[in-house]
C-alpha cells in the first residue's frame, strides 16, 4: 500500500442559511449567525489540520445580485455585501484552514443537510484576498438541495485543490472567503421565497482514516 489509501479525513462546518421571502415581492430574505466559534481540528497518523469561521458581513434582507457583480461587492473597502442604497446583496465568510502536520491536499466542499429551496438561484463562490484585492479561485457555484448532495469547489469545472505545505514545526494557514448570494434572474424570483437551506462547509483528505467534526451556525 502506498502514502495515500482510499480512505478520507474530513472536517465539516455546519451553516444554516434560511432564506425568507417578501409577500408579494421579488426579493427574498437570506439569514444567517454563527452561535459559536472554534477551531475544528481533524488529526490521523501526521495529519493535523483544521478550519476557523468568521463572519465577516451577515446579511439579514437579502436581495438578488448579478453573479458578474460579486467580485465588486466584496471587494468594496467599507460596506461589503451591499449596494448603493445600502441593501444587502450577499453575505461574507473568512475561512482559515490551518496544517499542523505533514504536507497534505485538501478538496473543499458545501454539503447540503436539509433544503426546502427549488430554485437553482442560490449560490456560492470562493476567494483569495489580498487586502481587498478579491481573487476568484472557484467559479460561481450552484447549490444543490437533497440531502447529502455535496458541491465541491470547483473552478473551470475541475476540482480546486488546497495544497497545505508542512506544519510540523511551524503551522501553515490559508484564508478563504466565501459568499453566498441569491442569483439575479429576469422576472419574479417568488420561487426563492419562505425556503430554508442547511448546509456543511468542509474539507477533506485521502490520507487516513475518517474524521468528522463540527460545529453549529443556526439562523
Amino acid at each position: 500500500m502506498g502514502l495515500f489509501s482510499n480512505k478520507k479525513i474530513i472536517i465539516l462546518v455546519v451553516i444554516t442559511i434560511i432564506l425568507i421571502g417578501l409577500v408579494g415581492g421579488t426579493y427574498a430574505f437570506f439569514t444567517s449567525s454563527k452561535t459559536n466559534s472554534g477551531n475544528i481540528v481533524g488529526s490521523t497518523y501526521n495529519s493535523n489540520f483544521g478550519i476557523e469561521v468568521f463572519e465577516v458581513q451577515k446579511s439579514t434582507s437579502l436581495i438578488p445580485l448579478s453573479d458578474d457583480l460579486v467580485t465588486t461587492a466584496i471587494s468594496k473597502t467599507d460596506n461589503k455585501c451591499l449596494d448603493n442604497d445600502g441593501q444587502q446583496i450577499c453575505s461574507l465568510y473568512k475561512l482559515d484552514v490551518v496544517n499542523n502536520g505533514s504536507p497534505i491536499k485538501l478538496q473543499g466542499f458545501i454539503r447540503t443537510s436539509t433544503s426546502t429551496y427549488t430554485s437553482n438561484n442560490l449560490k456560492y463562490m470562493v476567494y483569495t484576498s489580498n487586502g481587498n484585492q478579491f481573487t476568484p479561485v472557484t467559479d460561481a457555484l450552484t447549490l444543490t438541495h437533497g440531502s447529502g448532495d455535496t458541491v465541491y469547489f470547483k473552478k473551470d469545472s475541475n476540482n480546486y485543490v488546497t495544497n497545505m505545505s508542512d506544519g510540523t514545526n511551524s503551522p501553515q494557514k490559508i484564508t478563504y472567503y466565501i459568499v453566498f448570494w441569491i442569483s439575479e434572474v429576469e422576472g419574479d424570483q417568488n420561487e426563492d421565497q419562505s425556503k430554508s437551506f442547511d448546509c456543511k462547509v468542509g474539507f477533506e483528505s485521502i490520507y487516513g482514516d475518517k474524521l468528522t467534526s463540527t460545529f453549529v451556525v443556526s439562523t
